[in-house]
């Protein structure tokens, strides 16, 4: 089971073709034990699309895990500037470029937030 990791990152990856909108923000994923959880972040007000392309992201995704696993998805509003990472599963499957305001000081530029290494 140590490869799980790359087969899961792998699947949703594969699964997110053609299915971000721009208000997709972030997908992260993680499981424990035989239960994979996928956690969608929009931006801005859910539309019926997002909602469905998430249950097909996922739905591929239980196809390439066979029983006795699982796939539970997690649909969540946060609206840019807000941080991601709280609230974020263990795994960075997807995460939408950001730029935040220039604070003006060359020595601390901040201006896309990265995404921490899994």
């Amino acid at each position: 089971m140590h490869d799980i990791r790359t087969k899961l990152l792998l699947s949703v990856q594969r699964a997110l073709l053609g299915a971000v909108s721009p208000r997709l923000r972030a997908v992260t994923c993680g499981w424990e034990g035989f239960e994979i959880t996928l956690r969608f972040v929009f931006d801005g007000e859910l539309a019926d699309p997002d909602l469905e392309d998430a249950g097909i992201v996922a739905s591929e995704v239980a196809a390439d895990f066979p029983e006795p696993w699982t796939v539970d998805e997690e649909i969540a509003r946060l609206d840019y500037p807000a941080d991601l990472r709280p609230g974020a599963l263990a795994l960075w499957a997807y995460w939408r470029k950001e730029i935040v305001e220039d604070s003006g000081d060359p020595d601390s530029r901040a201006d896309v937030l990265v995404p921490p290494v899994s």
